[in-house]
């Protein structure tokens, strides 16, 4: 290396001296990255007295792609003369001089290519080793062609220049409740990420405690963003100390350092929280819940863990608190109900957290009040009654609601509550003339009544065509009441509407139960032979209510005859284009439930899965089934299985091995069952350290088939599916309840009560099936190693 770094005209004759001793020309380029690239040791026109020739046409660099940043490694580069036809100029000595990017130096094997085949050897060696592109420019005269090639690192072959590595905090308190988060970013000599590069972390702590986890175990940053994240625990010492973290990439490596200290001196701070609902809206039937997400973060956004968070509600809300304090991901969660009030309203929820305060809200709908007039018209002194109803998104009677009835010649509302039929009778005596307007608040719903006074009522006026009268009852099949009670009972509700579809008011309907009058010892909520009025709305609206007699299927019918005026017909004779009739069945209260299967194992829909049908039967008092009942099925896995089978040649069949059974981990802690990981005085629901609660509810599915109802039999079936692979390691249990049912819900399977131990399990054990064909096939099994692992300890995952 005489040579290196001589540029000036002066020095030729040492150089020429040199050449003639057989000593290659080098070229020198400084520094990494703050110098300029070197020239070469023989200028144009100047290297040993040789010019460009004329027959130069161009030059060519040929060399690797790469090279590794060892040290040690050079890149050969061969350099040719080329003439007219891209041929190798020959027969001439062409002097060429070198330049090179920062960091690098070329060395060449003479200032002239040969003239026997055209060509000048030339190697590059590195003196800043950072993986980069580095650019070589070969000239001669006016001619220059460049080569570029990637430096890269030496253990991996990637182009990982630098790494950036944050940690989110510089302190942790010493008592463990706490981790620090790393984010690694590996990139290239241009600052941007080199995704896809093998990366490791490693731990330098003086009591050899502490330790990192990459997230997901990977060890490759992402091949978008370059990143990669892990978490630093402080395991089991609780000494005071610096904890170094090292990120290596090949021959790039990075460190970053936070202090462990006394745990009273570090105390969580957020900079900002928010609240999520995951519903704006809720019917009022009393079981929709809203469940409330609150985040907390730092000045980063980065999530914080241990913030106190407080929950409250108004407009008579109910708050359940999940946990009080943000978890792991800077989450405090909290469900809300709407409590006993049913009422349409805006629920408000506010949480807070320090000096934040936020708030979202959501409606409770629902609520629905009809008013039926008895009668629409009047004359001055008439007394007169409006019969008010009040249901809930269900159709359930909402009992015990304040109502306020402002009326004809009412100097205040009259105010009351409903009864147990939701209902609410208004009386008036009949005051002015004209159409009176009656108004009526209830459970947030509002509704305006028009009763003439001293006035016809409005006939529809003949112009109006009818084109669409519709006549529906539900519920179709209500129980008998009690004697004297009319809490039973099913709406009539009729709809009429023009052929623009245009509601059509004034429509006058007498409801009666014509010739089938004696079919039921029932009774219509207008009167028998009564008439009623549409609405506004084109709706006219009465019921029925059973007594104490029961029906056969379908077998009460109630007619409607309507007309334009007041000259509505009787229903014995109303012209059959103006009759309409509904039917349905009163039931005796049904008394029991079951549950059994036959225990067969089938094949799901896609051949992935496996399907176990279970029959449910309702009867009555004295055995006889119950068609039409509503069914509510719910699936519970109050344990999970670990272990294997192993075939037995001898037996030609796989024989299962249970290691452990283990409970549910939802609840397992706190008895509160609500699908997330909750940790109580300080132990965690998830008691394998997985990250999830085992099992998880999607392990197994429950269904009806067909029909959420009874058939003619009283029965009706459902299905549990599964994953083929957890067949035999899951315990299910199923309990069926069924509206109106006197006994309590059909269970099968072991019932687990709030805050259950494995011994407090009651009755039978019921793992999720698998095929007897499965079990004697030689083939292994999906089901072969349980999905929850194998060890013989429920604390861990393998």
């Amino acid at each position: 290396m005489l040579l290196q770094s001589i540029v000036t005209q002066g020095w030729r004759r040492i150089v020429q001296a040199a050449m003639g001793f057989g000593m290659a020309a080098s070229l020198v380029a400084c520094g990494g990255g703050g110098g300029s690239a070197g020239t070469t040791v023989f200028p144009p026109g100047s290297g040993g007295g040789t010019t460009t020739p004329t027959e130069l046409t161009a030059l060519s660099i040929t060399g690797n792609a790469t090279l590794a940043n060892n040290g040690t490694d050079s890149l050969a580069l061969k350099v040719t003369a080329l003439t007219t036809g891209n041929a190798a100029l020959v027969g001439k000595s062409v002097p060429v001089t070198f330049s090179v990017t920062s960091g690098a130096i070329v060395t060449a094997a003479n200032t002239t290519t040969s003239s026997t085949d055209g060509t000048l050897a030339a190697t590059v060696s590195l003196v800043d080793r950072t993986s980069r592109p580095i650019t070589v420019t070969a000239s001669s005269g006016a001619i220059s062609q460049t080569f570029t090639f990637n430096v890269v690192d030496s253990v991996t072959g990637s182009k990982v220049a630098d790494i950036s590595l944050v940690a989110d905090k510089t302190t942790l308190p010493n008592n463990g409740t706490q981790t620090v988060t790393l984010t690694a970013t590996t990139l290239d000599s241009s600052r941007g990420t080199a995704g896809g590069a093998p990366l490791t972390f490693a731990v330098d702590d003086p009591a050899k405690s502490a330790f990192v986890t990459a997230t997901g175990g990977a060890t490759a940053t992402d091949s978008a963003t370059g990143q990669l994240k892990a978490t630093v625990s402080l395991g089991a010492s609780q000494a005071n100390r610096t904890v170094k973290v090292t990120a290596t990439s090949g021959t790039v490596s990075r460190q970053v350092s936070f202090d462990v200290v006394d745990s009273a001196a570090v105390t969580p701070v957020a900079a900002d929280i928010s609240i999520a609902l995951d519903k704006s809206t809720i019917g009022n039937g009393g079981s929709d819940q809203v469940a409330v997400t609150v985040t907390a973060v730092d000045s980063s956004r980065n999530a914080v863990k241990d913030i106190d968070v407080t929950f409250s509600a108004d407009a008579n809300a109910v708050v359940v608190v999940g946990n009080s304090k943000t978890a792991a991901d800077g989450t405090a969660k909290a469900t809300v109900t709407i409590g006993a009030d049913r009422s349409n309203r805006l629920v408000t929820v506010t949480a807070k957290s320090g000096t934040f305060v936020r708030q979202a809200s959501f409606r409770v709908t629902g609520a629905k009040l009809q008013a039926t007039l008895q009668p629409a018209t009047l004359k001055v002194g008439d007394a007169g009654q409006v019969q008010y109803t009040l249901t809930d998104v269900n159709s359930n009677p909402m009992v015990g609601a304040a109502i306020s009835v402002s009326g004809p010649g009412a100097t205040a509302a009259a105010t009351g509550t409903t009864d147990n039929r939701g209902q609410y009778l208004y009386s008036y005596v009949a005051v002015g003339s004209g159409p009176t307007q009656i108004n009526a608040q209830a459970g947030g719903a509002i509704i305006s009544s028009t009763v003439q006074i001293d006035a016809k009522l409005s006939d529809v006026p003949a112009s109006t065509t009818i084109a669409s009268a519709t006549f529906t009852v539900a519920p179709s099949v209500v129980s008998v009441n009690a004697v004297g009670s009319k809490d039973n009972r099913s709406e009539l509700r009729l709809l009429f509407l023009s052929d623009n579809n245009v509601p059509v008011p004034n429509v006058r309907v007498r409801i009666g139960l014509g010739e089938n009058s004696s079919g039921t010892d029932g009774d219509i909520g207008s009167g028998k032979d009564g008439i009623v009025t549409s609405d506004a709305n084109g709706v006219a609206v009465s019921s029925f209510i059973p007594g104490q007699r029961a029906s056969s299927t379908d077998q009460v019918k109630i007619y409607a005859c309507y007309a334009k005026d007041d000259t509505v017909e009787s229903i014995a004779n109303c012209p059959a284009g103006r009759k309409l009739y509904v039917t349905l069945t009163v039931v005796e209260q049904p008394l029991s439930i079951s549950i059994g299967t036959d225990a067969t194992i089938a094949d799901g829909a896609n051949g992935l899965t496996y399907v176990q049908r279970f029959t449910v039967l309702v009867v009555d008092a004295a055995g006889n089934p119950k068609s039409d009942v509503q069914l509510t099925p719910l699936l519970d896995l109050p344990t999970y299985s670990k272990g294997f089978w192993v075939y037995n040649a001898g037996l030609q069949s796989w024989v299962k091995f249970e290691t452990l059974s283990c409970l549910a981990e939802d609840s397992a802690v706190t008895g509160f069952r609500n699908g997330t990981i909750e940790t109580y005085n300080g132990v965690s629901e998830d008691v394998n350290h997985n990250g999830q609660l085992d099992p998880r509810k999607s392990d197994v599915a429950i269904s009806m088939v067909g029909t959420t109802k009874t058939d003619a039999n009283g029965t009706a079936v459902l299905r549990i599916e599964y994953p083929k692979s957890y067949g035999s390691w899951v315990e299910y249990s199923i309990r069926v309840g069924a509206s109106g049912v006197v006994s309590p819900p059909a269970s099968f399977g072991r019932v687990a009560s709030p805050g259950y131990s494995m011994g407090s399990l009651i009755g039978n054990r019921q793992l999720t099936g698998v095929p007897v064909t499965a079990v004697k096939n030689e083939g292994e099994p999906a089901f072969r190693v349980s999905p929850y692992g194998q060890s013989a300890s429920c604390s861990d995952p393998n």
